[in-house]
């Protein structure tokens, strides 16, 4: 059963018991006999919402303290007395449990679905061509002009013959050879004739080279390179190379026909081998 709570009724019944028993209400409490099952109620201004409840089992409730601004301290009760207060140190901080173990590593996920690739940026335009740098001067050509040649010298007379030497006497017939007469007395040489002058002409060789290798040539092995003048020029001499000269064994080198110079080696290894010609 609930029973309105009036302010009103209540300081006016309260006035008057003061008024009654003033020498021995100095001192007195505020009492409220609850009902059997019921309470003491305080409810808010519309008396829609309870603020307060003490039960007829002593039971304490505060609905409003649910929705009330958060606050850091802890409160606490006196079990005799029921009086509320803040805690003690140490209340409500228990001693730090033991780690429990480490749970089991879940699953590995699978892996999810490669995104498609970008669009290709733009081609970036390509830079202007620098400027083409000026030619430079053609270097003089030599003035020195090739010397004519000299003429040919004359030729010397054809020196006297010489006197004939008698002839030896005949021998008599015989399987024997008879002795061989007396050679005749040589001539005296005719006189040298006079030498022609020395030309101008300056001679002017050209090189032309041609290689080969050691290494591919098959028993006896040997080979051989030759080096063949320009069109229009005369093998005046000629010359032989080897990149080994320790181990390949030169052995011919000659003039072939009117332009070509020829070179044979006996290879003992793997070397390059150049043969020249040089011409006019």
């Amino acid at each position: 059963m609930t029973f309105p709570f009036h302010p009103l009724r209540l300081m006016v019944a309260l006035s008057a018991a003061y008024a009654l028993h003033t020498p021995l209400a100095l001192a007195a409490d505020i009492s409220a006999t609850v009902p059997s099952g019921g309470g003491f109620v305080i409810k808010n201004s519309a008396g829609t919402q309870e603020r307060f409840r003490v039960q007829d089992s002593g039971e304490v409730r505060a609905p409003g303290l649910s929705g009330a601004t958060p606050n850091t301290s802890l409160t606490c009760f006196d079990a005799p007395t029921g009086r509320l207060g803040p805690c003690a140190s140490g209340i409500g901080t228990g001693a730090t449990g033991a780690t429990g173990p480490t749970g089991a590593t879940g699953a590995i996920g699978t892996t999810g679905p490669t995104g498609s690739a970008g669009a290709a940026g733009a081609t970036g335009a390509t830079g202007a061509t620098g400027p083409t740098g000026a030619t430079g001067a053609t270097g003089a050509t030599g003035a020195g002009a090739t010397g004519a040649t000299g003429p040919t010298g004359a030729t010397g007379p054809v020196g006297a013959a010489g006197a004939v030497g008698p002839t030896g006497a005949t021998g008599a017939d015989s399987t024997v050879p008879g002795p061989q007469g007396t050679q005749g007395i040589q001539g005296i040489p005719g006189p040298t004739g006079p030498t022609g002058p020395t030309g101008s002409a300056t001679v002017s060789l050209t090189e032309y080279s041609n290689g080969s290798n050691c290494d591919n040539v098959t028993p006896p092995y040997t080979v051989q390179v030759e080096a063949t003048c320009g069109a229009g020029k005369a093998v005046v001499s000629g010359g032989c190379e080897t990149a080994s000269p320790r181990d390949d064994v030169f052995s011919i080198s000659k003039r072939v026909g009117t332009d070509k110079w020829s070179c044979t080696f006996s290879c003992g290894s793997a070397s390059a081998i150049t043969a020249y010609a040089y011409c006019q």
